[in-house]
């Protein structure tokens, strides 16, 4: 009877995790909506990319016939500008692997959203030093160019083979519009993203922007496709979400920090790998990951393991897992998720070391 409550515990843990991610995302206990909302921003932009980017651009700068090294330093980077979690950015990932994104650079991008935005670069410095936050930057930069270079070499041949088919074809039907309209565009709807429901009046004049542009520069059959790519995307995406949120808030409720840290208190390979691979288990909203990685430094967290904990707990969580294999395969994810945990250990456990020379 014991063992059947503890289990039933656990199972309520996961649904208050959900329920907690929801609609009490600040402390638990205060009902508020700006999670769904920052979703709903997330998912739109993943559905305009669909639609108004230019696809022969993405192929140009991204493609399997794109210089690989340079396409993947372009991927690398671009998240810098994104506030987006392991879940949110993968609405844009599938949108721009969609438009005939290569694997490697999209992997790239899927690794360095999460990891690199200057939001969280910000809050690393001021919480946990400027030392672990120029760590994590280099970290992630390095990692996202190793990674998706590497899953480029494993992976480019079947890429070749598949361009007859209708991912890589150039069939062009974005909107006819000016190149200095379309970066506007864009431009406003980042700027949404990464303002989102917690500055009200900034987003309130890029959403009228956004509405300005939406009568001036597009047809209403643009604006009908947008929202069904955006509907497309949530419905085959939102429910492996939440199965995901569900069992990270299981295993939240078994490992603990007191747990965490009795094997991560010491900068080894070993203990780097436990951190890394624990953080990739986890899910970390846009942000939390910060305080969280504080705490446990304080209850004895190694510097090390904090990095390798801050480069594959914000790019890699359960429901991230599950999307990936969904969107590029299951042999492809297990690559990419394998790649994250392993050389996040390895550079946890250099910046360990330099921290003490």
């Amino acid at each position: 009877m014991a063992i059947l409550n503890a289990i039933w515990q656990i199972i309520l843990q996961g649904f208050l995790f959900l329920r907690n991610y929801l609609f009490f995302p600040s402390d638990g206990e205060t009902f508020s909506l700006l999670r769904i909302m920052s979703l709903v921003i997330a998912f739109s932009i993943s559905g305009a990319i669909i639609v108004f980017m230019s696809q022969s651009a993405v192929l140009k700068h991204m493609g399997p016939k794109a210089k690989p090294l340079k396409a993947c330093g372009v991927a690398a980077i671009s998240g810098v500008i994104l506030a987006v979690c392991s879940c949110s950015v993968l609405p844009m990932f599938a949108s721009i692997r969609k438009k005939g994104a290569g694997i490697g650079p999209a992997i790239a991008f899927l690794f360095s959203g999460p990891a690199i935005n200057i939001l969280a670069l910000t809050l690393t410095s001021t919480d946990l030093g400027l030392d672990i936050a120029l760590a994590r930057v280099i970290g992630a930069i390095i990692l996202a160019l190793i990674i998706g270079w590497t899953m480029f070499l494993i992976f480019h041949k079947k890429e070749e083979r598949e361009m007859n088919t209708a991912l890589f074809q150039v069939v062009d039907d974005a909107p006819k519009i000016k190149h200095w309209q379309r970066g506007l565009f864009f431009s406003t709807l980042f700027a949404i993203l990464i303002f989102g429901v917690y500055r009200p009046l900034p987003t309130l004049i890029f959403i009228a922007l956004l509405i300005l542009q939406l009568v001036f520069f597009f047809e209403k059959e643009d604006i009908k496709r947008w929202g069904l790519e955006t509907f497309g995307l949530a419905k085959k995406i939102f429910p492996l979400f939440l199965v995901g949120i569900f069992f990270a808030g299981i295993l939240s409720a078994l490992i603990t920090p007191n747990m965490l840290t009795s094997y991560v208190g010491h900068n080894t390979y070993g203990s780097n790998l436990i951190s890394s691979m624990t953080g990739s288990l986890m899910y970390f909203a846009t942000l939390t990951e910060v305080p969280i990685v504080s705490t446990l430094i304080e209850n004895g967290m190694h510097k090390g393991p904090a990095v390798a904990l801050l480069l594959a707990g914000p790019s890699l969580s359960l429901p991230n897992m599950i999307i990936i294999s969904k969107v590029i395969g299951i042999k492809r994810a297990s690559t990419y998720i394998a790649l994250v945990v392993l050389l996040s250990a390895v550079v946890g456990l250099i910046a360990g070391f330099m921290f003490y020379l």
